[in-house]
């Protein structure tokens, strides 16, 4: 993943080849761009109490000749000058809803500044250059990641806890390597998720996991992620 600003002109030239690529590469195969998702994420550390802004990015995306033919895709703000590159080694993958998605949580300013509201272009790039792309809009928010609010998680008899949450939130499951494997949607008012429905899912989480909990402030107009938590490290275990 790369990341950074860029002069006017840099970008007009990436907004160019994209185009070009997309009217000449008409005739064979495009990938198909069926959803974009885009929020702003919050992620907070409790082992350091740090806090930091990130962007998520998710697609629905396919290709005629394959996965295997989806190079990389762009994420970029024209008016702030910004762009990034997501190439197939460093994305992660998830399937919600009976779909597969490809994508990133990681996304941040130079600096760690905030994210500009606005609207931003996913442009999803094949191997051979041709190109689709969709807009995702970035709101204005008025809290920072410093003044959020964070869940907090534990463990009891063997059930994973979380508090300060919303009725609805997520717990996304970690294998021992760090790499992103499953998501557990929760919700109700005293939702709980058993450590062994995790292990038990995949392969990968069945020798150790780390988890995060995830919640949409539909309000305010992001995220929040907190953790890592370990289920050995947490009280309660």
């Amino acid at each position: 993943m790369r990341h950074g600003t860029a002069p006017r002109a840099a970008l007009a030239a990436v907004a160019a080849a994209c185009a070009l690529a997309f009217f000449t590469g008409c005739a064979g195969k495009l990938p198909v761009l069926s959803r974009v998702y885009g929020r702003v994420i919050y992620a907070h550390d409790p082992s350091t109490n740090a806090s930091s802004e990130t962007l998520g990015v998710f697609l629905v995306a396919s290709d005629p000749d394959g996965m295997e033919n989806i190079n990389a895709f762009y994420v970029i703000n024209d008016d702030a000058e910004l762009f990034w590159k997501v190439d197939s080694a460093t994305w992660i993958t998830a399937t919600a809803e009976g779909e597969s998605w490809i994508g990133t949580t990681s996304l941040m300013m130079p600096g760690a500044m905030p994210l500009p509201a606005g609207q931003y272009r996913v442009v999803l790039e094949s191997v051979g250059g041709d190109t689709v792309e969709d807009t995702i809009t970035i709101p204005v928010r008025v809290l920072s990641a410093a003044d959020a609010k964070y869940p907090a998680a534990a463990i009891e008899q063997g059930l994973i806890k979380v508090s300060g949450a919303p009725e609805s939130f997520e717990i996304w499951a970690y294998g021992k390597d760090g790499k992103f494997v499953s998501t557990f949607p929760l919700s109700g008012k005293s939702p709980q998720l058993a450590v062994q429905a995790v292990t038990s899912s995949s392969p990968a989480l069945a020798g150790g996991f780390t988890f995060r909990v995830y919640a949409w402030n539909e309000q305010d107009g992001f995220g929040v992620l907190c953790g890592p938590y370990s289920p050995d490290a947490l009280p309660g275990k």
